[in-house]
């Protein structure tokens, strides 16, 4: 099988740097992957549900309700009750939780980048529109079969 299976080549891309993402968030932040990933979620949302995040997540809202309280006991968010009905939830990152995913972020993003410090033929700008592009028309084609 000599072809080119770009889909496997970029899944094999994700496990990569998701693997690596998590070793260096580990050691530079006490921080896993997937608890970056909840943080910066969070970050990217207004004051989400826990149901809204696990649907941004792609978990069960059972899942986001039992991770809250780590996130609670170390200060990165706070959770309170929505104006105007008391059952729901709302949930925000503190100035704490914010700091830190924003901090996180801009590390994950620059110990990427200086890979391809000397490789000119890599544009990573040109590439990040590329897969947006490609995302996007993805993400399109999903909405038309869900329509269907």
């Amino acid at each position: 099988m000599n072809r080119s299976r770009i889909t496997f080549t970029l899944n094999e891309l994700v496990y990569v740097l998701n693997s690596a993402a998590d070793r260096h968030l580990r050691a530079k932040f006490d921080l896993t992957y997937s608890q970056f990933l909840f943080l910066v979620t969070l970050m990217g949302q207004n004051t989400p549900t826990p149901s809204l995040l696990a649907g941004c997540l792609g978990v069960s809202r059972a899942a986001v309700s039992q991770r809250l309280p780590w996130f609670q006991d170390r200060g990165l968010v706070e959770v309170s009750k929505v104006a105007g009905n008391g059952k729901s939830l709302s949930v925000a990152l503190t100035r704490t939780g914010a700091e830190l995913a924003t901090q996180s972020a801009d590390f994950l993003e620059q110990e990427f980048r200086v890979l391809f410090d000397n490789t000119a033929s890599v544009d990573l700008d040109a590439l990040d529109k590329t897969l947006s592009r490609i995302k996007q028309q993805l993400m399109g084609n999903q909405e038309l079969r869900n329509a269907a």
